[in-house]
């Protein structure tokens, strides 16, 4: 069975959701996390951060390294989660940073249970698993 998971690109104008139908865990060389770092080869120069730019570029990229993605929709984001997915991404901009900040969430498939976020941080920087705890000082 494949491992899906939705990638929301939300900037202040835009919300588009992404559909990736294999290989939707955060890290390893194939997966999410990679695949978002790769995209910012095809994504206009910092510190310009439009969602539709980027929903593209991530579509580009994965295309190139073989993976199976696809533009879901737009509209109301996490509200329209494509069903039977194990992680969802939420990439939007972090202009204080200069970066593109994301957020990856583990989920129920069958939606039972709102999505927990497992791991913050930005495009680039390097996944490591542990859960986000936002009682926490601490990120």
């Amino acid at each position: 069975m494949s491992t899906r998971a939705n990638i929301v690109v939300e900037d202040q104008y835009n919300s588009i959701q992404l559909y990736r139908h294999d290989d939707g865990y955060p890290k390893g060389e194939h997966g999410v996390i990679a695949g978002l770092t790769a995209a910012l080869e095809f994504t206009w120069p910092l510190p310009r951060m439009e969602a539709s730019d980027m929903a593209a570029a991530i579509v580009r990229a994965n295309k190139e390294h073989g993976g199976c993605i696809s533009i879901d929709g737009t509209g109301d984001g996490i509200k329209t989660l494509h069903g039977d997915i194990e992680y969802l991404y939420v990439v939007t901009p972090d202009e204080r940073a200069g970066k593109w900040a994301v957020e990856v969430f583990s989920t129920v498939w069958d939606h039972t249970e709102e999505p927990k976020s497992i791991w913050k941080g930005h495009i680039g920087d390097k996944y490591q698993q542990k859960r986000v705890n936002p009682n926490s000082s601490q990120d």
